[in-house]
This record gives structure tokens, C-alpha cells and sequence, in this order.
């Protein structure tokens, strides 16, 4: 396993520990996650109480300032929902990252727009 699946894992059993559905994942055995909007995130999890999807991405101080990531972080945390009675609510958003690049995400975090960081979170993994 190289060590962008050992993230996702992880940061897949963060969203197990939460409660929440891990419906898609890019690790093990689990089904690859579809692309949204041209990204794909790398974990996506159902929250059945709330009725809501939580979309996810990893990244390390390697990876934070790849274009790719970037964008990833720009589509993935405007996300809303389409059906149901979350209908229009904005998707909890999630970047998995690793103690060395912790200051680098905040950092990176603080440079979307309001709107975008009030779904965002940052999980250590």
C-alpha cells in the first residue's frame, strides 16, 4: 500500500469512527469514488441520520500545492445536495492531512472563500 492509500485509509476509518457510511474510497477494497464536477474526492461517506454526503480528499505537504489539489479543494467544498430533506444543504467537506503539512492546509484553508470554509475541515491522519 504506498502511502497516499495508508492516508485514505485512515482518514476512511476517521469517517467509520464518526458514524458515518464509508461509501467510496480510494483504498482497499472499497469501490473507486466518481468524478464530480471533473475531480474525484478520495472518500466519500453517507450520514443516514442526517441524511447528507461527506466528501473527503488527503493530502501532505508533498501534494497541498498541486494544482490538482487545489482544485479538488476549490470543487469538492461547494458541493450541495440535490434530493432529500438535506436538499440544498452544502456537503461537509474534509482534507486528511499529516502533522508535517498541518500549518500548509490551514494555511491553504484560509484561502478559499467564506462560503466554501464554513463546511471545511481539517482532520489530522
Amino acid at each position: 500500500m504506498t502511502e497516499n492509500e495508508d492516508m485514505v485509509k485512515n482518514l476512511a476509518e476517521c469517517f467509520q469512527t464518526k458514524g458515518l457510511q464509508v461509501l467510496t474510497a480510494k483504498c482497499g477494497d472499497f469501490d473507486e469514488p466518481p468524478e464530480i464536477q471533473g475531480v474525484k474526492p478520495d472518500v466519500i461517506g453517507w450520514d443516514s441520520e442526517n441524511e447528507v454526503y461527506h466528501l473527503a480528499i488527503v493530502a501532505d505537504s508533498d501534494t497541498i500545492d498541486n494544482d490538482s489539489t487545489q482544485e479538488k479543494i476549490n470543487v469538492l467544498s461547494k458541493q450541495a445536495m440535490g434530493t432529500g430533506p438535506s436538499c440544498g444543504k452544502r456537503l461537509p467537506f474534509y482534507v486528511g492531512t499529516t502533522k508535517d503539512a498541518d500549518a500548509v492546509v490551514d494555511k491553504k484553508l484560509e484561502g478559499i472563500d467564506n462560503t466554501s470554509r464554513e463546511n471545511t475541515q481539517k482532520i489530522l491522519i
